[in-house]
């Protein structure tokens, strides 16, 4: 194994044992997360959860409707496009939260702000996994929140109640606006069965009627 290689693999173990510290103790990891040190690690963690998120995605849909060659074609766009977007985005994310943070009171700089959004993406591939049950979504959401929250108090050094109620707010129309998105799917997949259900049904009336 070659050095390059070498320092490959132990990058990316850092980023997996990153990822499993923030899900299983957040506190300690905001606690514990450098403030500087430049944005390529917390940038390539971005892109890292997009992928991710772009294969759950796709698993999913071979799960319920199959796959095929468009389908794999649509992945490989989407590990592409996907990832590139999700770091555009992040910078400008980051920028609105910023304003957010330093608006509340907090010191922190335009780099941490943003290492704290980034890290944080380990929840888009969660939140994936939890929308494959209806409405089970919301808890990915909810967690968005505990984790805003904590970084809020562990990180910028702000008190719980104004990050509750300003996140809060974001929380609950993100909340509402998922809700409405799965019942209309839930609703245009049932008329949909109903509409199969009638069309079946047409060739044994004009059979019926032809006798």
């Amino acid at each position: 194994m070659n050095l390059n290689t070498a320092t490959v693999k132990s990058f990316f173990k850092g980023l997996i044992d990153l990822a499993i510290r923030l899900i299983a103790r957040p506190d300690d990891f905001f606690r514990t997360m450098p403030r500087t040190g430049g944005l390529l690690d917390p940038l390539l963690f971005v892109v890292l959860a997009a992928s991710l998120g772009v294969v759950l995605t796709a698993v999913g849909s071979f799960v319920r409707h199959g796959a095929g060659i468009n389908d794999l074609g649509m992945l490989a766009g989407g590990l592409v496009i996907a990832p590139l977007i999700a770091a555009i985005l992040s910078f400008f994310v980051a920028g609105i939260f910023f304003a957010i943070w330093s608006f509340m009171g907090s010191n922190e700089s335009y780099e941490t702000s943003y290492r704290c959004l980034a890290y944080m993406q380990i929840i888009v591939p969660v939140a994936i996994l939890l929308s494959f049950v209806p409405y089970l979504g919301l808890l990915g959401i909810a967690w968005w929140l505990y984790l805003m929250v904590t970084a809020t108090r562990v990180v910028h050094k702000l008190p719980v109640k104004p990050a509750l109620l300003v996140f809060g707010i974001i929380a609950v129309l993100s909340g509402m606006v998922y809700y409405s998105s799965v019942a209309s799917e839930i609703e245009a997949r049932e008329r949909l069965q109903e509409y199969t259900k009638e069309l079946q049904k047409m060739p044994e009336r004009n059979s019926m009627g032809e006798r």
